[in-house]
């Protein structure tokens, strides 16, 4: 790996919150899961370490003798009974004579006693751990209350207005139910903050930036994903499987921001001498294919002579971006480079487009051998005069070694970049790679590029157009780069 170097990117521009988002939402059953266990842990330790109370009350009246209805007296005796009578009931002697009543070995049970503000009534509260021993206590209290009255006054009276009932629930100052959903709670979001950090700490190309920073390549551009449903155009475009710079539903922003990449690599290809450009990713589902077909749809509207070969012989895809629906391919790049044809029988003329094309619509599993044989170098050599620009759609460098060969027949390399999918390890592995084969590395063009609403930036020079950024999205064709098929083919990497 050649050395680089590199400058720290500040923190706050480090975050990419549509990432972030976008791994938690993936990660969504796991997090919910994991805050389904801590709910129930949460919910079996409190169940098994918390002891239910039960509690009831008696009300009562209390006068003076003395005084008779006189109500300040009333109520100054009911202030005095409910402080002295709080004391007696916590008193050891109260709960000797309790506990002799009803035979207990122990006095598991709280007690107090309170004045109705404004009242002369005074309440009798007893909180113990079963209903039965919380309603025995309290009338064991009440059996003893005039031997407890005289503690406290000869003069005070004291009568039974409200007598205590069976508690028939526990008390209300815990819930199993809450505590679990408070344990959730914590835990989801726990979770989801832990994936919003991993997000934050993978290694991958969230920007171009980040392509700069971290990998041995300069960018040649960056593309965005085309959005589902933001406009009538994006319906269009899904409906047809395929986004191309020439069709009449192409957005301002995605056309400009390939012709600046056109740009580029035609300036790089003429400075180096180089006409044959191989385009490539170290991944499936990249867009590589469509990235490809555009960039020399817009080297052809740039004037340029164009011949885009579809270099893909294990999982071809461009006659799909091409060929009419019911279009069928009679001679292929794979029947010519077997001796079985003529350039010219193979050759696909697209009139509409101007695109001169080798397609292919089979899928080969010897691929490596017959691009890597001498035909395919005697072809390269006969349409270089021909032709402004040869344009290689190759297989991903990850799947096989046809990349690789192609890239030692070719004269310039680019690599494609998914938003957030390889690692840079990993690109700067196959950077390395591209780099000690013949082509000269051109750079790398991030594509799939997804942002939250709002987070767009235009493309330089064409702020005033921002309006139409919406149509810049760009990626949900790239499945036309899918290599699933390739279960049998070689994993060789130089």
């Amino acid at each position: 790996m050649n050395g680089k170097r590199t400058e720290a990117i500040p923190f706050l521009e480090r975050i990419d919150l549509y990432s972030m988002l976008r791994d938690v939402l993936r990660n969504l059953w796991v997090i919910v899961l994991g805050a389904l266990a801590a709910a129930m842990i949460v919910n079996m330790y409190v169940r098994s370490d918390y002891q239910n109370t039960y509690s009831t009350s008696a009300t009562f009246v209390v006068t003076s003798k003395t005084s008779g209805n006189y109500a300040y007296n009333n109520l100054n005796a009911a202030s005095t009974m409910a402080n002295s009578f709080s004391n007696i009931l916590n008193s050891n002697l109260l709960k000797k004579k309790v506990m002799q009543d009803l035979g207990m070995g122990s006095f598991n049970a709280t007690t107090s006693a309170s004045v109705i503000t404004g009242t002369n009534l005074m309440t009798l509260r007893v909180t113990a751990d079963t209903p039965r021993n919380t309603y025995r206590i309290t009338r064991s209290i009440m059996s003893n209350i005039t031997e407890l009255t005289r503690y406290v006054s000869e003069d005070m009276v004291m009568e039974v207005l409200q007598e205590p009932a069976v508690p028939t629930g526990a008390d209300a100052n815990f819930s199993a139910r809450r505590q679990s959903i408070r344990g959730f709670l914590a835990a989801f979001l726990v979770l989801a903050f832990a994936y919003m950090y991993l997000s934050y700490r993978k290694e991958t190309i969230k920007s171009e930036k980040d392509l700069e920073n971290k990998l041995e390549a300069r960018s040649l551009g960056m593309l965005y994903h085309e959005g589902r449903y933001s406009n009538v155009g994006s319906l269009l475009r899904k409906r047809q499987k395929k986004l191309l710079v020439t069709e009449v539903t192409a957005g301002f922003e995605f056309v400009e921001r390939f012709k600046k990449i056109a740009a580029l690599v035609s300036d790089k290809a003429h400075r180096s001498g180089a006409k044959v450009i191989l385009v490539t990713s170290v991944w499936e589902h990249e867009g590589k294919s469509t990235v490809t077909s555009n960039l020399a749809l817009t080297l052809v509207q740039q004037s340029y002579k164009v011949l885009l070969i579809d270099g893909d012989l294990r999982r071809p895809t461009l006659h799909k971006l091409f060929l009419r629906p019911k279009s069928k391919l009679t001679t292929t790049l794979s029947n010519l480079l077997q001796g079985g044809s003529s350039i010219h029988d193979a050759l696909y003329h697209d009139t509409s487009r101007g695109l001169d094309l080798l397609l292919n619509h089979k899928n080969y599993p010897n691929s490596t051998d017959i691009v890597s044989s001498e035909n395919m170098g005697r072809l390269l050599n006969a349409v270089r005069s021909h032709y402004d620009f040869v344009i290689i759609d190759s297989p991903p460098m990850s799947l096989m070694a046809d990349a690789e060969v192609l890239a030692d027949q070719a004269d310039m390399s680019i690599l494609v970049v998914s938003y957030d999918s390889a690692l840079a390890e990993d690109l700067n592995d196959a950077i390395d790679s591209l780099r000690d084969c013949r082509a000269e590395f051109a750079g790398c063009i991030l594509n799939q590029v997804r942002t939250l609403p709002g987070a767009r930036n235009t493309i330089g020079g064409y702020g005033g157009y921002g309006k139409y950024g919406h149509y810049g999205h760009y990626g949900h064709y790239g499945h036309y780069g899918h290599y699933g098929r390739y279960g049998q083919g070689e994993k060789q990497r130089r």
